[in-house]
């Protein structure tokens, strides 16, 4: 029994900047730490190493991301005589890093100025460097089961929320930690808390998000499945991996693809020659719960 006190007080030493904290950070490792969701993988290892392969948890260091970032920040904020490097913490981070919440205004700067970098620098070791530094953020554990985890977006601390309970939650014993059992987790509206990002309401003529498409072209003409439905199906309907459009196995699914090839040829007036060739009949539906490709 010794020898399971002192990783347990480990452990809960290591938690505790989760969420009790007062101060903001003025660090990338600072911030990474207030957060750090890697012992998570202790005790759901399975959940952890399914994250650790998914879009969720490179939602910064993607290369799309990290581009449409760097043209945001220097042909947007960087050309606006109202905005700063300093909102993106309001516009972009909220949702790619919600932990960005509790980081100084220098330290959003400081990821601006990283992420420009990381995309544009001459110099490979720095991009490499810069997005070393940037991979510390994420989409993680925490920043769903906690700074996402209720409706109204303002979470109980030291707090676990999930969509399952237990008679003697380990979260609580071992690291004081309340676990709390909620259905939202299990409502597509979990989802449109990043998957929209517009106020609540907006019809898709205003604000065409992947929410108002599912709820519009989906939800309005019949359809029942919600997003955990598809992008969770399997392992008990836990995956953490949230596949994609950008998973050629996982697209198919939503796709409905017919091909109709007939040869034929033509003639190339410039040359004086003819040239074969083929004309294709395409007929795709989609079948997913929204618009596609959409994000």
């Amino acid at each position: 029994m010794r020898r399971l006190i002192l990783p347990l007080i480990v452990f809960s030493l290591i938690l505790i900047p989760w969420i009790a904290h007062s101060e903001q950070a003025k660090t990338l490792d600072e911030l990474a730490a207030m957060y750090d969701s890697q012992q998570c993988g202790g005790c759901h290892y399975e959940i952890h190493e399914n994250w650790s392969k998914s879009w969720h948890a490179k939602s910064i260091v993607d290369p799309r991301v990290l581009r449409t970032w760097r043209t945001f920040i220097l042909s947007g904020l960087g050309k606006s005589p109202e905005a700063r490097k300093k909102d993106l913490k309001d516009m972009c981070l909220p949702c790619h890093a919600p932990m960005a919440k509790d980081a100084s205004e220098e330290l959003i700067v400081q990821i601006a100025d990283l992420i420009v970098t990381a995309v544009d620098d001459k110099d490979p070791a720095k991009r490499k460097e810069a997005i070393k530094e940037l991979s510390k953020l994420n989409i993680d554990c925490l920043a769903c089961h906690n700074l996402k985890g209720v409706p109204d977006g303002n979470p109980k601390p030291n707090t676990i929320y999930g969509p399952e309970s237990e008679a003697s939650p380990p979260h609580k014993d071992a690291l004081g930690f309340d676990t709390v059992k909620t259905g939202f987790f299990k409502e597509s509206k979990f989802c449109a808390t990043c998957h929209h990002g517009c106020p609540p309401d907006l019809p898709s003529s205003i604000c065409p998000t992947l929410w108002t498409s599912y709820e519009e072209e989906y939800l309005a003409h019949g359809g029942d499945k919600t997003c955990q439905d598809c992008h969770m199906q399997g392992e008990g309907g836990k995956r953490h991996r949230f596949p994609g459009i950008y998973e050629v196995d996982f697209a198919g699914t939503g796709i409905e693809l017919k091909l109709d090839v007939k040869p034929t040829e033509y003639v190339y007036h410039l040359d004086n020659r003819i040239v074969p060739a083929v004309v294709v009949k395409v007929d795709a539906k989609n079948t997913s719960g929204h618009g596609i490709p959409h994000g």
